[in-house]
């Protein structure tokens, strides 16, 4: 029991201290300029993306380095456990051999060890590269990769932006069909309480009252689901902006701003470059590094030239005296200059070549076919927004029309005029025109984010 006891008390302490901690931070207000300020310096891909630009800059300079001077050196020691044995001729022996001194048999060979039995070279060698083409075409190649990198990491801003926006007006207009059914849930709740004390008069059926509570119950199951959706659309606008833990964030403008910033001439009319376009740009890219693919496999032709500078120092012993002074080290110094020439590769230097102006020929036709990709996207998306608007302004008109029906003939119904089927009928007819009213809200203002990013110049 002492051990449970100990056991809640751990839990509880560490329970209020983070929702004190919670407590504690101050709530983090955005407009939606801010918002998408915060979310470059904190998404999480485009912290990936500024990364991939930093390795695009340092692949340019291991690119370079290639062509600039290298300096090796290393360090030899050989010990001969046993010295190695050549051979020589006898005949040849016997011409150093003293007048008088018996010589060795004609034919015959004699063995003799050479060296000493430890042994230590130290050298370095600095090479340079004096020409080769797949260099230079691999230099600009790694020059054409960087900036692609950093058009990337333009069309993820432009990405996250539209990400942005999309999640802040959707959790706007969740929030805001979450007011409505609350405020449809207090109206509905107060029918069902009037109709309970209507009932207890005997001027109503019990059927009446036993629609409205189905009717409140059917508005609390939707109230359930929006809140959820809401938390949702909460969440994941936090986790856009690279916001976690307990952090709380407050929306600071409305829908009635972003209605008023949509602008459907301004939209329509605007001109579409796709010269312009990140996706085009990106494309350019790609093309120009598929070219340089092109150019690369043909410099395989070429013959690379590089030179070379050695100096070492060799050191025999025949014991453990590499540090005294005393005994000579042997130097040797030289330098040399190397040509490489390709002959013959079979054909397989000729077939990475005609591989590689095959997709230089396939990147023209996906030129061509993005742009009118594209041109056909503009044109969609303008009749989309177009339709959209036309939609939500009637849509809007519809919904203030289905809330004076409602409360009209809501009054007729607490008046006894109106019957209780009709007054469902009419409760029905406004939750869906409401329904449709946040559906057309939500399609114009995404709408007019996908246009609007189309038609974005870079």
């Amino acid at each position: 029991m002492k051990r449970i006891f100990f056991l809640i008390a751990v839990v509880s302490c560490f329970f209020f201290h983070s929702r004190t901690q919670a407590q504690l931070k101050p709530v983090l207000s955005f407009s939606l300029n801010e918002a998408q300020d915060y979310a470059y310096a904190n998404n999480y891909d485009l912290k990936n993306s500024a990364y991939d630009v930093q390795i695009a800059k340092k692949m340019v300079k291991q690119n370079t380095a290639i062509g600039l001077p290298q300096v090796d050196g290393g360090i030899d020691y050989m010990d001969y456990l046993a010295l190695p044995v050549t051979l020589l001729p006898a005949e040849f022996i016997n011409l150093m051999l003293p007048a008088g001194q018996p010589k060795y048999p004609a034919g015959s060979t004699i063995p003799l060890t050479f060296g000493q039995e430890y042994n230590t070279t130290l050298r370095a060698k600095l090479t340079q590269l004096i020409y080769s083409g797949q260099y230079l075409v691999g230099l600009q190649t790694a020059k054409a990769y960087l900036e692609t990198a950093k058009q990337k990491m333009i069309k993820d801003k432009m990405d996250i932006k539209d990400l942005v926006s999309e999640a802040y007006i959707g959790l706007l207009i969740v929030e805001e069909s979450t007011k409505i059914l609350d405020s449809t849930y207090k109206t509905v709740n107060q029918m069902l309480e009037d109709g309970k004390a209507t009932l207890k008069q005997g001027l109503i059926e019990d059927i009446d009252v036993d629609q409205m509570e189905l009717n409140r119950s059917n508005l609390e199951a939707t109230l359930i689901t929006t809140k959820s959706q809401q938390l949702i659309a909460y969440n994941y606008l936090k986790f856009l902006l690279g916001i976690n833990g307990n952090q709380e964030i407050k929306l600071t403008d409305d829908l009635t701003f972003f209605l008023n910033n949509v602008s459907q001439d301004a939209l329509n009319n605007q001109q579409f470059d796709y010269n312009r376009n990140i996706d085009y740009t990106i494309l350019k890219k790609q093309e120009y590094l598929t070219l340089m693919q092109y150019k690369l496999s043909k410099t395989a032709f070429q013959p690379t030239l590089a030179g070379f500078f050695g100096i070492s120092g060799n050191a025999q012993r025949s014991e453990w005296s590499f540090f005294n002074d005393k005994y000579p080290w042997f130097k040797t110094v030289n330098w040399g200059l190397t040509l490489t020439i390709p002959i013959w590769s079979s054909g397989s230097r000729r077939y990475t070549m005609d591989q590689a102006r095959l997709n230089v020929e396939k990147m023209k036709v996906t030129d061509e076919k993005v742009r009118v990709q594209l041109q056909l996207q503009v044109e969609t998306s303008k009749k989309d927004f177009t339709n959209s608007f036309l939609v939500f302004s009637n849509k809007k008109k519809g919904l203030d029309i289905a809330g004076r029906i409602y409360e009209k003939t809501f009054s007729k119904y607490r008046q006894g005029v109106s019957s209780s089927t009709d007054l469902n009928q009419k409760y029905s007819q406004f939750l869906l025109s409401e329904s449709d009213y946040i559906q057309s809200l939500f399609d114009l203002l995404k709408n007019g984010i996908h246009l609007a990013k189309l038609l974005e110049k870079v």
